[in-house]
């Protein structure tokens, strides 16, 4: 005969029960949904499976690609994703520059202007302090050394990528 459970008893019971229930519950739901369209054909008799179908043609390899060279860039010139030509590092203070530029205080369109050797006979400027992302000549008002500035703009396509303002002082008869 067994002893009379206690009601603390009676509740794990129970608890265990509706575990149990949930996990079976769980299982049959599953087995439903897994069997409910293998049998392979559907109502209508069509095939319930997937097809792969691949087009194209083939063409033998005729020679290793492991051991020659390829014979032309696989990207071509013109690939979508190239980047594009590197930006040029701006010019540092120290560095020297030939060229001419214009004796003004407003922006004018410059060429010419290409970093040298400083003990190069055309070395005409040298930069005393390089100002990052702007135009604006006056920046190097506040340089008290400054005779010229010189500004950059980095662009691609048209679309201004970086800029750089140029404090710099004259060598030689380019010095004021």
């Amino acid at each position: 005969m067994s002893s009379p459970q206690s009601p603390e008893q009676k509740r794990q019971g129970v608890a265990c029960l509706g575990v149990f229930g949930v996990v079976a519950l769980v299982v049959i739901i599953l087995f439903a949904v897994n069997h409910s369209g293998s049998s392979g054909s559907s109502a209508d008799g069509a095939d319930a499976s997937p097809s792969i179908s691949y087009s194209g043609t083939y063409e033998p390899m005729t020679s290793d690609p492991y051991t020659s060279e390829p014979t032309s860039d696989p990207y071509g010139s013109a690939a979508p994703y190239s980047s594009p030509t590197p930006e040029p590092s701006p010019y540092t203070s120290g560095t020297c520059l030939n060229g001419t530029l214009p004796d003004s205080t407003t922006a004018q369109s410059v060429s010419g202007v290409e970093e040298v050797s400083c003990s190069a006979a055309d070395a005409h400027y040298k930069v005393i302090e390089t100002i990052p992302l702007t135009t604006d000549l006056s920046r190097c008002n506040s340089n008290s050394q400054t005779q010229y500035a010189f500004s950059y703009r980095y662009t691609i396509n048209g679309a201004t990528v970086n800029s750089y303002v140029y404090c710099l002082v004259g060598l030689g008869s380019y010095a004021r």
